[in-house]
């Protein structure tokens, strides 16, 4: 994408029709925040801690997340931290491009997930996950820990189509880059986590009927569209095929401002799905027998899941060193040469290969996730 077609785009205003705001506690997470970082190395140059600093993880954490105490807050903006960290991985090198090694890390990322503990030499994003999924088994439920360990294994498995994509350069038709989206975003997993904010269990029952699937899809994609628009002055520097900006104009042939009304009016559309579902809750709840407890926590979760829908919209609006959209200033985009990674991205999973030889057995974990 050249740089002319870009600076022509008229881009589109984000309305947030839901609720929205910040956590109060924001100011007093960050230092015990990137201790952590620190502690698992996902920081290791001082060019890595001020692209993070950049991104503003903190703070955006603080507008998903603003009803937790400030034990919660902080275990959340580490997962959060993790996943900003992991994903640059992908997305801004060429670890993106490598599929075997992309093999590799998902079959790691998944057995953590699942209750293997990683080895002791083992990259720092696999030892960080670990210690954010011992926290979550302390707080949460054995059924959102199950939970929590699919929806992230499906980022993973998303996370291996977008490395073929890229490394073939090949657009996804539409409808599968749709079904495939709503997992690369991993949103979903950080809606299900806010039971840890309300200290809340949602009823196994209502939580996986296709009704609330359909309800936290749709909230999710509203997310991942309005990320593919705000991210695509960053994305053009690289090697960008797994965008519906990009997928709506090479599958309907349009121009790039077409392409961009077009994702701004799918992902808009989708909040009058949300508000339907917010009006059908209380029948829902009736026609699953949920008692009086049951409902009052569905209840508290389910604002709270609006509230991190529009938080998250704030934060992306606001958020312009994140995703780098909108800049007048292409200085102000990092990409490495041909052949090298930016100068803040440090290579944190170097040595990971898929294995071509069945691991010794071991004795099984005893936890359940």
């Amino acid at each position: 994408m050249d740089r002319k077609s870009l600076d022509a785009v008229v881009w589109p205003v984000w309305d947030i029709p839901f609720p929205h705001r910040q956590n109060p506690l924001v100011s007093q997470v960050e230092a015990a925040h990137l201790a952590w970082m620190d502690r698992f190395g996902l920081l290791p140059t001082e060019e890595a801690r001020r692209h993070y600093l950049k991104t503003c993880n903190v703070e955006g954490n603080a507008w998903f997340y603003p009803t937790a105490s400030l034990e919660d807050l902080l275990l959340l903006t580490n997962m959060m931290g993790w996943f900003w960290i992991f994903d640059d991985q992908f997305d801004d090198g060429h670890t993106g491009l490598d599929v075997p090694k992309v093999k590799a890390v998902a079959s790691g990322i998944i057995a953590i997930l699942y209750g293997e503990p990683p080895a002791r030499d083992a990259p720092a994003p696999y030892q960080g996950l670990a210690d954010v999924v011992a926290g979550f088994s302390q707080r949460l439920s054995s059924d959102s820990m199950r939970r929590l360990a699919r929806g992230i294994s499906q980022y993973m498995l998303a996370y291996i189509w977008e490395s073929e994509n890229r490394a073939s350069q090949s657009l996804p038709a539409l409808d599968t880059y749709i079904h495939m989206r709503v997992h690369s975003g991993c949103v979903v997993p950080v809606y299900d986590v806010v039971e840890l904010a309300e200290r809340v269990s949602v009823p196994y029952r209502l939580r996986e009927s296709v009704w609330m699937n359909d309800f936290l899809f749709n909230a999710a994609n509203i997310i991942n569209w309005q990320n593919d628009v705000v991210s695509m002055v960053k994305e053009s520097n690289q090697r960008a095929v797994n965008n519906l900006v990009y997928v709506l104009r090479h599958e309907r042939q349009i121009s790039l401002q077409e392409a961009v009304d077009q994702a701004h009016t799918m992902a808009t559309g989708l909040f009058d799905k949300i508000f339907q579902a917010e009006q059908d809750l209380p029948e829902m709840m009736g026609i699953f027998r949920l008692d009086p407890a049951e409902r009052d926590s569905v209840h508290r979760w389910f604002s709270s899941v609006l509230l991190a829908l529009g938080g998250c919209m704030k934060w992306q609006n606001i958020s312009h060193n994140r995703f780098l959209r909108y800049t007048p200033d292409p200085r102000d985009i990092e990409t490495g040469q041909t052949g090298e990674d930016p100068s803040y991205l440090a290579d944190l999973l170097p040595d990971e290969r898929i294995r071509t030889t069945a691991p010794a057995p071991s004795t099984p974990s005893t936890r359940t996730l």
